[in-house]
């Protein structure tokens, strides 16, 4: 249940609870990562509402006025889950303190909130290692708001890119997060060949896989043209659809047709006369030791035009994987993938002109969405709530994982038919870290207030 958390000036050291609370024997309050003696008694003013001492809420970082869920264990209320969202990007602007992302991390911490989480957004710049607190920011009605919380139960890792991610800086802060017990989901972006690797050897997911081979030597990807006429060349890190070639050959004269997008990312046709010629045309300053070389998969067409399908997993707060949303995307006219930024579409199921049973391909993108899910969550490290799948059908029904996600974009929610999606994939990372939080709050260590 979701209560009004007030403030009760005449008061100290207590916490007043609805009468509900009867059953229960309260002597601490915890907040986030702080912990403080209290005393409890019963109010009957009403039954939504939990009275907190000034006192208490000073000691606690408690932010006034807030809507919050709590539970009781050993005696302790907890009120939570605290969720901090952890990126980086930040201006000095109060009215847009993370620039053009502002409106996306408003919305996320606005739906947050509204599961009964405390959500706020930090850096790594706004963590007082020494005090035990951060200096964060979160969204209400009067807009953005500057605060000094506790560090919080769960954190979301919204960190943009794989060089912030990956800095001594960023990987020294996690690591000494981790070492406070606190649970961070989605760390990290996802490498193709990982993904691929560990897929490969599950034996109840491996048919979902296109073939293919980790820094491809010239002749396996002569060898893997020859045998399905058409390649994509993807660097293991890439995003975007930056950096990768999909290759097709004529089977006349041998020649390799190249698309790919160009530094302004427009899409690019260029015809080589053999894979040799490919490569010292385009890979004189990339290295195929960071690339991968994959099937090519002739993709059901709507009305011409090759689709694949977004599928976003997330978990509830059970801890229970779900299909959270479902979307197609077209390619744009001469453009190797259906990456939106670069001229794709965004279409509904229902939209699409296809041969092939549109139920019937809801149920199969879901099976293999789930499936895949429990697979990467069982033998990758650390917690994962949410996924992002690309997955192409070929015009016999055949399912193929194209790429997993670990901070998946989110263009598919531009489209006007897909809003519930949008505010429910919004809202299952909170509900997600409330399972985290209720699953480690017996081990993990709350520290008493100042």
């Amino acid at each position: 249940m979701i209560y009004q958390i007030k403030q009760a000036d005449h008061l100290n050291q207590t916490v007043l609870l609805p009468s509900s609370f009867s059953h229960v024997t309260i002597e601490s309050i915890s907040f986030g990562k702080r912990k403080i003696a209290c005393r409890s008694i019963l109010h009957h003013e009403d039954s939504q509402s939990i009275y907190i001492s000034k006192d208490i809420a000073e000691s606690l970082l408690l932010p006034k006025n807030i809507r919050i869920k709590a539970l009781v264990h050993s005696e302790t209320l907890f009120l939570g889950p605290v969720v901090g969202i952890f990126t980086a990007g930040f201006y000095k602007s109060l009215l847009r303190p993370l620039g053009d992302r502002s409106i996306f991390f408003s919305k996320l911490v606005v739906n947050g909130c509204s599961t009964g989480a405390f959500c706020f957004v930090f850096g790594i710049h706004q963590i007082h290692w020494d005090l035990e607190m951060i200096e964060g920011y979160t969204f209400n009605e009067s807009g953005w708001v500057k605060i000094t919380v506790p560090f919080p139960n769960v954190i979301y890792d919204r960190l943009p890119n794989r060089k912030v991610e990956n800095s001594d800086y960023f990987q020294s802060a996690k690591k000494n997060l981790f070492m406070r017990s606190i649970p961070l989901f989605n760390s990290g972006f996802f490498n193709k060949w990982d993904v691929h690797h560990i897929l490969s050897k599950d034996e109840t997911v491996r048919h979902y896989l296109p073939e293919t081979y980790h820094a491809p030597s010239i002749k396996t990807i002569e060898q893997l043209i020859n045998r399905f006429q058409m390649i994509y060349l993807k660097p293991e890190n890439g995003s975007l659809g930056l950096g990768i070639f999909k290759l097709v050959k004529n089977r006349k004269n041998g020649s390799i047709l190249c698309c790919y997008y160009d530094e302004n990312g427009k899409g690019q046709l260029k015809l080589s006369s053999s894979i040799e010629g490919f490569l010292q045309r385009f890979f004189t300053q990339r290295s195929l030791d960071q690339y991968i070389a994959q099937q090519g998969i002739s993709l059901l067409q709507s009305n011409g035009n090759p689709v694949d399908f977004r599928v976003h997993t997330n978990k509830n707060e059970n801890g229970i994987w779900l299909v959270s949303a479902i979307a197609a995307k077209l390619a744009g006219k001469g453009n190797p993938t259906t990456h939106v930024k670069n001229g794709g579409t965004i279409k509904s199921l229902h939209e699409l002109s296809l041969p092939l049973n549109k139920e019937d391909i809801y149920r199969s993108l879901s099976t293999a969405a789930l499936s895949i899910s429990k697979a990467i969550d069982r033998k990758m490290d650390g917690e994962i709530g949410e996924i992002g799948f690309d997955f192409g059908i070929d015009n016999n029904g055949n399912i193929w994982l194209f790429e997993a996600n670990s901070k998946p974009g989110r263009s598919i929610f531009m489209h006007k038919d897909l809003q519930q999606e949008d505010r429910l994939t919004l809202r299952f990372p909170f509900q997600y870290a409330e399972y985290l939080m209720k699953k480690t709050i017996s081990t993990e260590e709350i520290y008493d207030a100042p």
